[in-house]
């Protein structure tokens, strides 16, 4: 059995070497994919009986040294650059623009945007946007604007998003419930609200 404590960023490394999404490596693990989610935030840990199964997961190419070593590495921060991986991640243009900011689509040109990204660069791209209950695009005055950004760079895409679509985010704050609580997982929500919050307030 394992017998040390998996830091957040090494249930990430581990993940991202691999090259699988939250859902697949939940289904590797025996878990959720908010469970990993949680364990990747930092948010809580790994229990005992699951230290083995990540250590086994670790793929030829990655140490267990590095793994215990990959503390905060995928601190949710305001400086992507703080991404330990980027040799196995930045291998398009496109994803090195995202690493220094969020991008919306009208952003996304060259190299043929999201489409000319392999599947497995695809698992550390996130994207985020609001759809109606039949999962159309969501319309209030005016479309989304969806903005694309590296797993781990959430708040900065939260900021990216309400600059994007603020009359949009106002007025689905002022309902409860509204379409993000739908949409978006529980953190991600409280995210919006927050950062909504400090760009009224500050």
């Amino acid at each position: 059995m394992a017998d040390f404590d998996i830091p957040p960023g090494g249930v990430r490394l581990v993940r991202e070497t691999r090259g699988e999404s939250r859902e697949e490596f939940a289904e590797e693990i025996g878990v959720t994919r908010n469970t990993i989610g949680n364990w990747e935030r930092g948010d809580s840990r790994p229990r005992g009986e699951y230290h083995d199964e990540i250590e086994n997961a670790i793929p030829s190419d990655l140490s267990l040294e590095e793994v215990r070593n990959a503390k905060d590495r995928f601190a949710d921060t305001d400086d992507p650059r703080a991404h330990g991986n980027e040799k196995r991640l930045f291998g398009s243009k496109w994803l090195q623009a995202l690493r220094d900011e969020p991008l919306v689509a009208d952003e996304i040109g060259g190299e043929g945007g999201i489409s000319a990204l392999t599947d497995k660069q695809r698992t550390f791209v996130e994207r985020l946007e609001l759809s109606t209950a039949s999962g159309n695009s969501f319309r209030t005055g005016g479309s989304v604007t969806i903005v694309y950004y590296l797993i781990g760079d959430e708040r900065r895409a939260i900021r990216r998003f309400i600059e994007e679509n603020e009359s949009i985010v106002r007025n689905q704050l002022q309902r409860k419930p509204n379409r993000f609580t739908y949409n978006w997982d529980e953190w991600l929500c409280a995210l919006l609200e927050e950062e909504f919050r400090f760009m009224l307030y500050g």
